[in-house]
């Protein structure tokens, strides 16, 4: 099990970055819950000199939020 880093794109929480512990290998797909009940899913993987951060996507999200998140 690693811990993983992510940020939300889209909705309420847009851009917070959290932190938990994941299993790579796992069959579930990382996917989080934000404060108005939706669910985000895991739709992009950056890296960059911080290291790997996973974009987990809000059902409301635009797509320029994504494309903005994809490059920052």
């Amino acid at each position: 099990m690693e811990n993983i880093e992510y940020i939300i794109v889209g909705g309420p929480q847009h851009g917070q970055i959290s932190r938990r512990p994941w299993k790579a290998d796992s069959d579930t797909p990382l996917v989080a819950s934000t404060c108005d009940g939706l669910q985000c899913r895991a739709a992009a993987r950056r890296h960059s000199k911080v290291g790997t951060r996973y974009l987990l996507l809000h059902p409301k999200a635009t797509g320029e939020q994504f494309l903005t998140m994809l490059v920052a």
